[in-house]
């Protein structure tokens, strides 16, 4: 009877096996610390925009807006949060809840141009506008709405429309009172104002005027439709308070600044 082999391999096959076997584990674990396995995105656990108690609330993220200088400026789907006590701008998208900040003074975002100040005049991207605009917003690359002092000595102020490479300028709207906002919502012009006599403010709406009961302190789209938020100052007691603009109609909402309600537009 032949005798049975227990080890058929040679020392030298044997050699072969094991420096196969470490270089194997040496390139498992080369893989595993240079490409370590992803963690699943985490969601983010609030899904809408608002504001309550001067504090503006964008998904997962915190803001305070009670200062007058920090700025809430719409542009759906785009929101721009303006701090100029930290030199930045943060950028959200509401619809991706995609996050840019921006080290510029940022006055309005379509997604594709930005407009924004650098102290002594307004850019449309690296176009110098020749002018400040305190308000703006971008109706198209060949059209920006512009709120700009009519004299640089006092607070009046005056709507023009400007086309960043002309630098035509046309008078849109010379009004008595303070613009403190301006928006398009669905091709409507909405323009807010406050008389500094009286205090009363009032809301353009395309060719039309109508008394509004509170500031107008910002105006954006929500679910399709005109909101104006009114955020707390000396002029309305120090309340919050959100409207909906149906027509030539103001319909007060209850509770919170609601911005961005989770998927609504």
């Amino acid at each position: 009877m032949a005798e049975l082999s227990l080890n058929p391999l040679s020392g030298k096959q044997r050699k072969i096996l094991q420096i196969g076997v470490v270089a194997l584990l040496a390139i498992f674990l080369v893989i595993y610390i240079l490409f370590p396995k992803q963690k699943p995105k985490e969601q983010a656990k609030n899904n809408s925009v608002y504001i309550e108690n001067s504090t503006i609330h964008v998904f997962d993220d915190s803001y305070s807006v009670e200062n007058y200088s920090d700025k809430v400026l719409p542009h759906y789907p785009y929101l721009v949060i303006l701090e100029p006590s930290k030199n930045q701008s943060d950028i959200y998208n509401l619809e991706t809840k995609a996050k840019l900040t921006d080290k510029r003074y940022v006055i309005d975002y379509d997604g594709s141009n930005f407009l924004y100040n650098d102290g002594k005049t307004t850019w449309f991207n690296e176009i110098n506008l020749s002018l400040l605009c305190d308000i703006g917003f971008i109706k198209s690359k060949d059209e920006v709405l512009c709120v700009t002092r009519i004299n640089s000595n006092d607070s009046n102020n005056k709507l023009i429309s400007i086309n960043p490479e002309t630098k035509v300028k046309k008078d849109l709207y010379l009004p008595k009172n303070l613009i403190t906002a301006v928006s398009v919502v669905n091709g409507e012009l909405y323009i807010g104002s406050i008389n500094q006599f009286d205090n009363k403010s009032s809301l353009r709406i395309g060719d039309n005027d109508v008394e509004f009961p509170d500031v107008v302190s910002f105006i954006y789209r929500m679910n399709g439709k005109p909101y104006v938020a009114s955020l707390k100052s000396a002029f309305n007691s120090q309340t919050e308070n959100y409207y909906e603009i149906n027509n030539l109609y103001i319909n007060k909402q209850i509770g919170k600044i609601t911005i961005y309600k989770g998927n609504g537009k």
